[in-house]
């Protein structure tokens, strides 16, 4: 059952630590902007500059207009038949697989004629710009469509374009846009694989390329959306159909799959110049654009501030080449995976926070999540589109600081609660606050109450232990229960009795219907005495007389158990006493000690020779009202050198 009864607990403590997760999940649900919160971006940025990337990818060219081009042909715009030279070195001496222009040739120029021709080749492909900013004037050259979609799906629509002079295309061309997204970082994550101005639509410069090296027999290939657009289907592959994983908004997140400087980069002028073949140019797939200083396109990716622009394009075609896309787990996956992950977390993070600290779990659950993610990633192709597992990790790690923090203080409540029942409330209160506990007590005015069982010793004689320790326990109660009522602080408990202080530190004096003082407090009192502690002293005489009348009552159950019918000696005295903690650092204990509270236990002793149950020294008898008491006589008691006047009750105050 004990067994049993753990389980459970720590079923529920875990399934409470999933709370973060649990609510990271809804806010998915509800909120799927946050999957392209600046959070997740960072966290992407992360899992792929810490995945191994492929530090060469030969099957990819980039032929670069540099400034050694420049140089050597002159400043750009080149003449058309420098481009066409360009163009027909490529496709013919250096028989490359397909031919990609990361270049726009909006204006009209003389020589276009012969452009035209070099760019009508079956392995050319050129480019276009699509603007998806909200409001766009971009209304420049003409647009080419390159794939079909059903009329009933609507692509992503650019709102202008920068398209080419009709004096260069081809009747035959085949156009892909170059427009990437940016982020609002200014980043390139994403690129719209098929997009649409002006009812005409273009697949991306990657696709049209690749599917111009899979040899498609018809330069418009046929797209469509899968159910909830999560995948792009383009049914003319000749090796089949070709399946791309979109993100929500139907973009391409771009693989980044080759490290920078990973594609052979080869000068323009380099082939312009050369009258041979080039072997690291035959039947590669080859990207024309710039870097050159002024005309180069330059863009910012999660692997590198300053890339250019044409590498994104080479990404995207590595990853088409081995059909290695990155996929965006759908937002109901998403879910699972997050509450499956908040589970396994949860169930691990109790007990590890126990022993190895939460700060620690955590680094290593982070750790761990992000080789998990980049493994994902690299290997599987998937992405979770938002920054829950991480943020999970932290939340769950607070979650739990939290709840451990509010059980760590009720636990620390319980114990003050119990140790309260040991010791005095403001000795408690020090315990909680202070690191360190040591010796220090305080000088006060107070009054004792000394109280001892008669006949104690003479009826255990015979008795077992345990019938003993019921005996002592049954007198502790009743007399504890009316210390507490007169709001006094029991000081400690002795074998056959106690000691009970008022006017300790921190227990302020009190009068209630529910306790009434069956003494009064005496309205004056001699010179020299404290007028403030009377009502201390008038709770601690009425302490006194309720005890004796307890144990009246519980005298049939005394006799029943045959310890007889015993009576109590009490001794009260009042006086400055020295109240705190005393002891060593190795032990300490509460208590009070002085000269008063001496002559309190010699007053107890008296009560068995001057035949009174209840004995008070004269200056606690000065403190309550005259009415009350009566003068008994002064004795010599031991360690004081003059007779202490003892009093004795006059009658019971009702």
């Amino acid at each position: 059952m004990r067994s049993a009864g753990r389980f459970i607990h720590a079923l529920r403590s875990r399934l409470i630590a999933a709370v973060p997760a649990v609510l990271i999940a809804w806010a998915y649900v509800v909120s799927p902007d946050l999957q392209y919160s600046s959070l997740d971006r960072y966290f992407y940025d992360a899992i792929l500059s810490i995945s191994p990337p492929l530090a060469q990818e030969a099957r990819i060219v980039i032929v670069d207009i540099d400034e050694r081009s420049l140089a050597s042909e002159g400043p750009w715009p080149w003449p058309r038949a420098t481009v066409a030279r360009l163009v027909n070195e490529l496709t013919g001496r250096q028989d490359v697989a397909v031919l990609g222009l990361d270049i726009v040739f909006p204006e009209s120029r003389a020589g276009d004629s012969t452009l035209r021709a070099a760019l009508d080749h079956p392995k050319v492909v050129m480019s276009q710009i699509l603007d998806f900013a909200p409001v766009s004037d971009n209304r420049v050259g003409r647009l080419v469509s390159s794939i079909s979609m059903a009329a009933s799906q609507t692509p992503p629509a650019a709102s202008g374009y920068i398209a080419n002079d009709p004096g260069v295309i081809p009747p035959q061309a085949s156009i892909g846009h170059i427009s990437p997204l940016i982020d609002e970082d200014g980043q390139v994550r994403r690129l719209y694989p098929v997009a649409c101005a002006h009812q005409t639509c273009s697949s991306s410069l990657a696709l049209r390329m690749y599917l111009q090296l899979m040899a498609v027999e018809s330069r418009l290939s046929r797209a469509e959306y899968t159910a909830n657009a999560r995948y792009l289907r383009i049914e003319a592959a000749s090796e089949g159909a070709l399946q791309l994983p979109l993100d929500r908004h139907r973009a391409w997140l771009v693989p980044y799959r080759v490290a920078p400087g990973g594609f052979p980069v080869f000068s323009a002028s380099e082939i312009l110049q050369t009258d041979r073949v080039l072997p690291d140019l035959q039947n590669t797939i080859v990207l024309i654009g710039s870097s050159a200083l002024g005309i180069g396109d330059k863009v910012a990716t999660p692997l590198s501030a300053v890339a250019p622009g044409v590498e994104v394009h080479a990404q995207l075609l590595s990853a088409l080449l081995d059909e290695r896309f990155i996929e965006p787990v759908a937002a109901t996956s998403a879910i699972f995976l997050v509450l499956a992950a908040a589970i396994v977390l949860s169930w691990l993070v109790w007990p590890r926070s126990e022993r190895y600290g939460l700060i620690s779990w955590s680094i290593t659950a982070l750790i761990l999540l992000a080789g998990g993610l980049a493994w994902m990633l690299r290997h599987q192709g998937l992405w979770l589109p938002l920054p829950a597992l991480p943020m999970m990790v932290i939340a769950i790690a607070a979650f739990n600081l939290l709840i451990e923090n509010f059980a760590l203080s009720a636990r620390m409540r319980r114990v003050a609660t119990r140790i309260g029942q040991f010791l005095p409330s403001m000795l408690v209160e020090r315990l909680q606050q202070a690191s360190v506990l040591r010796p220090e007590t305080k000088l006060r005015t107070m009054t004792v109450l000394i109280v001892d069982i008669r006949g104690f010793t003479a009826a255990s004689e015979g008795k077992a232990p345990g019938q003993i320790a019921e005996f002592a326990q049954k007198y502790f109660e009743i007399l504890s229960a009316e210390v507490a009522r007169y709001q006094g602080t029991i000081e400690r408990y002795s074998g056959d009795g106690l000691v009970a202080l008022w006017g300790a530190p921190g227990v302020a004096s009190e009068t209630s219907d529910d306790a009434p003082l069956r003494v009064r407090p005496a309205v004056q009192t001699r010179e020299g005495m404290d007028v403030a502690h009377a009502p201390y002293a008038a709770q601690a005489v009425s302490a006194a007389i309720a005890m004796q009348q307890v144990v009246a009552q519980v005298a049939q159950w005394s006799i029943e158990r045959q310890y007889g019918e015993l009576q109590l000696c009490i001794g009260l005295n009042t006086g400055p006493m020295s109240v705190g903690v005393f002891g060593g650092l190795s032990h300490l204990t509460w208590s009070a000690q002085g000269q008063a509270f001496n002559i309190a236990s010699r007053i107890e002793s008296l009560t068995r020779e001057v035949g009174e149950s209840i004995l008070l020294g004269e200056p606690t008898a000065q403190l309550i009202d005259p009415m009350h008491v009566r003068w008994v006589g002064a004795y010599a008691v031991k360690g004081v050198s003059e007779p202490v006047s003892v009093y004795a009750l006059r009658q019971a105050p009702g």
